[in-house]
């Protein structure tokens, strides 16, 4: 009984003073002004600095965020999409198209396309520049007589190319489109509709088959049409053998009505 009392009576004694430090203390008023006073020097930190200090203090910001990644990797891996992801919708807002674009680079995209790819351009850049045709006349026998093997294997409606002409041709124009510097193995199997499945098998097969029926075409005629790929999964890279011939058959396939089959940067992106 004595015992419950001083119980009751020590709960008393401290409640009243425990509400009073918590509510009215000098402690928690500081408290309640420095983060005021803390989030609007935030709030004014981008105007108030000039650009030189600007992109200092960018940069220590992106040291700090890649030290995070290295020193807390799972930290970093929970919040930086959602970063990123609210980042874009106070300065995009409601983007249902920027959105799709975002979630498909989070799933798999980041492997091959650059993140300021999916972000809108403020002046659109034409899809296809003029790309003058081939003059058989300015073009190895060799040469044209492959452009000739070209047009033979992939005439008529190209919507109504079964599967193995299509990729094909995507391919061929991936490869061509991209010059010197190759395209990754992931790029061109997502280009083709593909996805990544698990090990990427059915997609590297395509792939594989694919570059094995136009070096066929080529063959014959002593050209080389594909330098040896190199590295391993989505990341392997396909190259052609010679960037010239890279460029005639550039022009070719960007001068052929299929070329509505190939991804838009890709088309943009030649000559550039």
């Amino acid at each position: 009984m004595k015992s419950t009392q001083h119980t009751k009576a020590k709960q008393q004694n401290t409640k009243p003073t425990h509400n009073e430090n918590m509510k009215g203390s000098r402690s928690q008023g500081s408290s309640s002004r420095t983060e005021k006073d803390f989030d609007y020097l935030l709030a004014k930190k981008y105007g108030l600095k000039s650009e030189n200090e600007r992109n200092l203090y960018f940069n220590k910001l992106l040291d700090a965020f890649k030290t995070l990644s290295v020193e807390a990797p799972e930290v970093f891996d929970s919040i930086a999409p959602e970063m990123l992801q609210r980042s874009i919708w106070e300065w995009r807002g409601a983007d249902p198209l920027l959105s799709k674009k975002f979630n498909n680079w989070l799933i798999e995209e980041y492997k091959w396309t650059p993140f300021d790819d999916i972000l809108p351009q403020e002046s659109a850049r034409p899809v296809l520049r003029d790309v003058p045709p081939l003059d058989p006349k300015h073009l190895e026998a060799a040469q044209a007589q492959l452009i000739e093997e070209f047009q033979a294997r992939f005439y008529g409606d190209p919507h109504r190319w079964d599967a193995s002409r299509r990729d094909q041709f995507i391919i061929l124009g991936m490869l061509a489109t991209a010059g010197g510097f190759g395209v990754r193995q992931g790029k061109l199997i997502h280009s083709l509709g593909m996805g990544l499945e698990p090990g990427g098998v059915r997609g590297s097969n395509t792939v594989r088959a694919a570059k094995i029926a136009l070096t066929r075409m080529a063959k014959p005629l002593g050209i080389n049409l594909f330098a040896p790929a190199a590295g391993h999964g989505s990341e392997r890279v396909h190259y052609f053998a010679d960037e010239h011939l890279a460029d005639i058959i550039a022009r070719y396939v960007l001068n052929h009505e299929a070329s509505v089959l190939l991804p838009v940067n890709t088309v943009a992106a030649y000559g550039n």
